[in-house]
């Protein structure tokens, strides 16, 4: 088994996902709610492929494990705020997202997290309705990105020559 600081906190970060009842799995059949392509299946491996190397990116991991453990902190009520009532001035939930998705794949990435958080598909709008302040949006951040690089320099992309 790897010990490299990066896979322990992959793991780390998988088994806290776990808690929660996410899987990458799961995340990648919520990539897939949203998808609009005819190459569904190769989207999917393309899909896998980025996520499991992006969660070896520690920028990625540091954030994604920092949602983790705010999530944690606030349902303990050790944040400064009533999580429970996840206040409008708490915009740091979504700043999280975005950097994530930034971090993946660029402005392509904040645009996408746009789409995926206001929509909510699978474990996104599961974690949301839950009450996680945290996780919805560190996911949908991922999950943004990783969709976004999918398609940055993509052949399931058909343009059309004048």
């Amino acid at each position: 088994m790897d010990t490299s600081p990066i896979n322990n906190s992959k793991r780390l970060l998988l088994k806290g996902l776990e808690r929660y009842g996410i899987k990458l799995e799961d995340m990648i059949d919520t990539a897939m709610e949203l998808c609009i392509s005819e190459s569904r299946e190769d989207v999917k491996l393309k899909l896998r492929e980025i996520m499991l190397k992006k969660l070896e990116d520690p920028n990625v991991l540091i954030l994604m494990i920092s949602a983790l453990k705010l999530e944690e902190e606030g349902i303990k009520g050790n944040l400064p705020f009533n999580y429970q009532e996840d206040p409008n001035y708490i915009y740091v939930d979504e700043v999280i997202g975005m950097t994530i998705a930034n971090e993946i794949s660029g402005t392509k990435g904040i645009f996408n997290f746009r789409w995926y958080d206001g929509e909510k598909p699978g474990v996104i709008g599961v974690l949301d309705k839950r009450g996680c302040v945290f996780l919805d949006d560190a996911i949908a951040g991922f999950i943004a990105g990783c969709m976004s690089k999918v398609f940055a320099k993509s052949h399931f992309v058909k343009v059309r020559r004048l």
